[in-house]
């Protein structure tokens, strides 16, 4: 009870004079600071927070009593929706991988026994195929990192995974960017064609390409680029800025990719005509009905346009919605992976869409396995 004379009123904030509740307040922040530190410093010590001791306690001034919130329904929500992603990227992680580092080096030796293919396109072939392939390898970095749930390597490797990752995704969609220019020349002028595109011309333009590619992500990416990040919790994370060299790289990512489905566009109006003008002049020529025109041509741009969209519009969207508001949280980074990992899925797209539909490169695929698989035959059984 205060002093005086207080008329009796139904609410607790009434019964009390403005001096008496302030004086109260400043002994519950007093009290409240000695409990919860303690305990928040001691779940610290132990390693993580249990849901059972997240509550958040406060002192209501309308109402003058002791509100207490207990998050553990969202925390837990949140973990077991975390958890779920975690398993998810882990999972698309590996496949792609594996898939990349085996089918990439099968391809690469498929390749120097097919003869029927122009010996300037195997290059270009060659230059994407090993992009993928090296890309595929820098993998095992960010992988220790996911399976770890923590940065294991060192600063040094943390920038060299920055470079890495960003150094090999640009080598990769340049060269699809240089088939799909040396294609274009080879339907749009087949007669000028060994004249333009030379076998030493075109081992200048993947020698010119890595090294410009290499030169400018290295000053890019490597000045400055990659470190380790603490998630307020015992792990650290290797994360890069997000400013305006991120801007550059989705800029010139987008320019490319665009510049790919016109070509392909024009590949594809080119091939129709031809076909056409083709099944015209037998007509004329035999008095036997048209050909049925192939629709090879506008399947592979359809496989190809899908597969860029679907691989790249999520990184492309992440980065525009990460860039003005970058936040270093698990769940983001987990975000971040899983549109990575859909960029290394191009790794063995790029296998099936430019190797396992063309006929030759099939069978050259089924007679290596058959030569392979008696060999081996031989060795063990013998």
């Amino acid at each position: 009870m205060l002093h005086g004379k207080s008329k009796p009123t139904g609410t607790v904030q009434e019964s009390f004079t403005a001096a008496g509740q302030s004086h109260l307040v400043r002994c519950w922040e007093q009290k409240r600071r000695q409990i919860v530190f303690p305990l928040r410093l001691l779940v610290c010590t132990i390693g993580k927070e249990s849901p059972l001791l997240i509550m958040e306690t406060t002192w209501s001034s309308t109402e003058g009593v002791t509100v207490t919130a207990n998050a553990t329904g969202d925390n837990i929500e949140n973990e077991l929706e975390s958890k779920t992603l975690e398993i998810l990227v882990k999972v698309l992680a590996v496949l792609p991988i594996i898939l990349c580092v085996l089918l990439n080096p099968l391809m690469l030796v498929t390749l120097r026994r097919v003869t029927s293919i122009q010996p300037t396109t195997k290059i270009f072939m060659a230059s994407l195929t090993l992009c993928d392939l090296c890309n595929s390898l820098c993998w095992i970095l960010p992988l220790t990192e996911l399976f770890a749930g923590s940065w294991l390597l060192g600063e040094f490797f943390c920038v060299v995974h920055g470079v890495t990752s960003f150094l090999f995704v640009s080598l990769s969609i340049f060269s699809l960017f240089i088939l799909t220019v040396d294609r274009y020349i080879a339907i749009s002028r087949p007669l000028q064609y060994p004249s333009i595109m030379t076998v030493f011309r075109s081992k200048i333009i993947v020698f010119s390409t890595w090294a410009a590619v290499s030169i400018f992500c290295i000053l890019i990416f490597g000045i400055d680029g990659n470190r380790i990040v603490s998630l307020d919790t015992r792990y650290y994370l290797c994360l890069g800025h997000y400013d305006w060299r991120n801007y550059l790289a989705l800029t010139v990512a987008v320019v490319i990719i665009l510049s790919i489905f016109i070509l392909y566009a024009r590949i594809a109006l080119i091939a129709r005509n031809q076909a056409r003008r083709i099944a015209a002049e037998n007509q004329a020529g035999n008095g036997q009905g048209g050909q049925r025109i192939n629709t090879r041509s506008t399947s592979t741009i359809i496989i190809i346009t899908g597969t860029l969209i679907i691989t790249w519009i999520p990184t492309v969207v992440r980065l525009l919605i990460v860039i003005p508001s970058p936040q270093h949280t698990w769940t983001r980074y987990l975000a971040g992976t899983f549109t990575n990992v859909l960029l290394l899925c191009n790794g063995w797209l790029n296998v099936i869409i430019y190797y396992l539909r063309n006929r030759d490169l099939r069978q050259a695929v089924r007679a290596l396995l058959s030569d392979w698989h008696q060999s081996l035959q031989q060795r063990f059984l013998h």
